[in-house]
């Protein structure tokens, strides 16, 4: 058998692919520039945390790799493959491989939780099974994120914040996705429903092998989810490194956002100015 050094694996891991890789990706509404190239490897398995104040084209960011807001310019890559420059079928075949959890979970509030989560099987081309091995599958999906059968009847605003944010986790699980986007999951928990969302984020990322991007405004869930962090600042990257050291980053600007000083180089104007595709 063949033995790898850990020399070489680490070689190996820093060559690896990244599972999306950004170039100069460009946005803009008006003469309002947002985004002003992004340059971002996410990595293959790996867990993401991107930071930044309202305004600065985070939520916008991930709706351009969705496929919802058309870039100015740039690359958008999945495993090498620029889905900018792919056919309409090529890329939405490869836009089903990401899974997402929107801010407010935003489920159906028409819709039982049952035929949310089964909205998401569909979604994901799963509709080749007939009606009760679907609804194993999706109620197998909520067993995996703590929530019993008994809620699937339910409709959405029979639930608590926290509940909803699972079930809206569940729905994105559906087609087991290899990429998983999170848009400030956290936002209106409590400190111990964060903790539960943030322990299944992990889940995900350790039982599935998948790859997760978050972007939270959450210091305490950043650092508790992410094996690595950016922060996003001008329409730019400007800082990049191990989740572990956002506290202790070194960089002006980031230290100022994660420890939330009034005093620093981030005017306090541009951290409430908002734009017309969110923060």
């Amino acid at each position: 058998m063949m033995t790898v050094s850990p020399s070489s694996r680490q070689d190996m891991m820093t060559d690896q692919q990244p599972r999306l890789r950004i170039r100069g990706l460009k946005k803009s509404f008006g003469d309002r520039t947002i985004l002003n190239g992004i340059d971002l490897d996410i990595p293959a398995g790996k867990s993401t945390v991107i930071i930044g104040g309202s305004g600065n084209g985070k939520s916008l960011l991930l709706r351009c790799i969705l496929g919802l807001i058309e870039p100015d310019e740039g690359i958008i890559e999945i495993d090498g493959e620029n889905i900018l420059e792919t056919s309409r079928s090529r890329r939405e075949t490869l836009l089903k491989r990401i899974g997402m959890l929107f801010q407010n979970a935003a489920l159906f509030d028409s819709m039982s939780v049952l035929d949310n989560i089964l909205f998401g099987l569909r979604a994901k081309g799963k509709n080749r099974k007939n009606r009760a091995e679907q609804e194993q599958e999706a109620l197998h999906l909520l067993s995996q994120v703590g929530l019993g059968a008994h809620v699937a009847p339910l409709n959405p605003a029979e639930l608590s914040g926290g509940m909803q944010k699972r079930v809206g986790l569940a729905r994105a699980l559906a087609g087991q996705p290899d990429i998983l986007f999170f848009d400030e999951p956290t936002t209106g928990l409590d400190p111990i429903m964060s903790a539960v969302i943030d322990g299944l984020i992990s889940d995900c990322v350790t039982w599935l092998g998948s790859t997760a991007l978050t972007i939270t405004h959450d210091m305490t869930s950043a650092t508790r989810i992410g094996d690595h962090a950016a922060m996003l600042y001008g329409g730019k990257i400007i800082w990049q490194g191990p989740a572990s050291t956002l506290m202790d980053s070194g960089n002006p600007i980031v230290d100022q956002f994660t420890h939330g000083r009034r005093e620093g180089p981030i005017p306090t104007s541009s951290m409430t100015a908002g734009s017309p595709a969110g923060h």
